[in-house]
């Protein structure tokens, strides 16, 4: 390999250092905005990064949602979380099982009906490990603040809370990871953050599909939320 070869690999992952960190502390901040949003059922808090990682993963990669996912839950952690090391592996795992989801099927399938059974495959697992980490989690953090609560207790709330409230927050990040890919990409490769050449945005079949369930999606899942709060 030659020397200049390597200068524009090394160039290559200097970029994509800096894409990573720039999404990282996006997350972040996605997350301490949410913080204005009033807690559902008292302690189900409902925030919007995990769109932003799981453009990340489509972008830089499965690594890169992982590393994302992780950094983002620990800045939680170490500044605005009140929930502790328990907050922080529910965020850490939500995050990295959607982002990887999504990412994985994609990569397999580089297409629109590829993401879109990405993301849909996302909210399907993601909804069934986080009612797993409720059963298991939940009453851990609950005795922690004085409240009594067993896995029975967690196991009657799943259908009339948890199960649509996670069921709806996944829904809504695919949702605007749908809206936003294209413009986010196209801005990442138009400053060099990305590999390949920024497109203009084209309403063709497939914006036209991405964009109209994508607006279904997040209706439905405000509709959920809405109704559940």
């Amino acid at each position: 390999m030659s020397n200049k070869d390597n200068q524009q690999r090394t160039a290559l992952d200097t970029k994509r250092l800096v894409g990573i960190a720039v999404f990282s502390a996006l997350a972040y901040v996605i997350a301490l905005v949410c913080q204005i949003i009033p807690a559902i059922q008292g302690f189900l808090s409902l925030d919007f990064k995990d769109a932003v990682i799981a453009m990340a993963s489509f972008i830089y990669g499965p690594i890169a949602s992982v590393i994302i996912s992780l950094l983002a839950a620990f800045l939680e952690l170490v500044t605005i979380s009140s929930t502790g090391w328990y907050g922080f592996i529910m965020n850490f795992v939500s995050s990295a099982v959607f982002s990887l989801t999504a990412c994985l099927i994609y990569r397999k399938m580089k297409s629109i009906n590829g993401a879109l059974i990405g993301f849909f495959s996302a909210i399907v697992v993601t909804t069934g490990v986080m009612l797993l980490l409720n059963i298991f989690v939940t009453p851990l953090y609950m005795a922690q603040v004085g409240i009594p609560l067993d896995s029975a207790g967690v196991i009657n709330m799943i259908p009339g809370i948890l199960l649509p409230f996670n069921f709806s927050k996944a829904l809504l990040n695919s949702a605007l990871a749908m809206l936003i890919y294209k413009p986010l990409s196209n801005a990442m490769r138009r400053i060099g953050f990305a590999s390949g050449d920024a497109k203009k945005m084209e309403f063709n079949r497939g914006t036209v599909v991405t964009l109209s369930v994508g607006t279904v999606a997040l209706i439905a899942a405000v509709i959920i939320l809405f109704i559940i709060a």
